[in-house]
């Protein structure tokens, strides 16, 4: 038997110059603008610059962006929760996916 192909599609809900929230310390996420994405080990990654000047690199996988007032995460969701959000912002047209 054959194994089947893994879906190499990149789920991607964040362009360049958009604003994402990025954890800097336990329980505090701060706002920052994306500078580059690139992907690194099957993950995107984020070059993020704070309001300070400060760059930074960063996984993908702890960043959320906020889109109508809804936190919604950067990588690929895995609860139903979360697949069932972004389904929803999908139907009523609130997300630029």
């Amino acid at each position: 038997m054959r194994k089947a192909k893994k879906k190499k599609r990149i789920y991607k809900l964040i362009g360049i110059g958009d604003t994402v929230l990025v954890p800097c310390s336990k329980d505090v996420y701060r706002k920052a603008t994306v500078i580059d994405t690139h992907i690194k080990n099957d993950t995107l990654a984020l070059r993020i610059q704070f309001d300070n000047g400060s760059i930074h690199f960063i996984s993908s996988e702890l960043c959320y962006r906020i889109v109508r007032g809804v936190a919604i995460p950067l990588e690929q969701p895995k609860t139903r929760l979360q697949k069932f959000s972004i389904w929803l912002l999908r139907k009523f047209g609130l997300s630029e996916v």
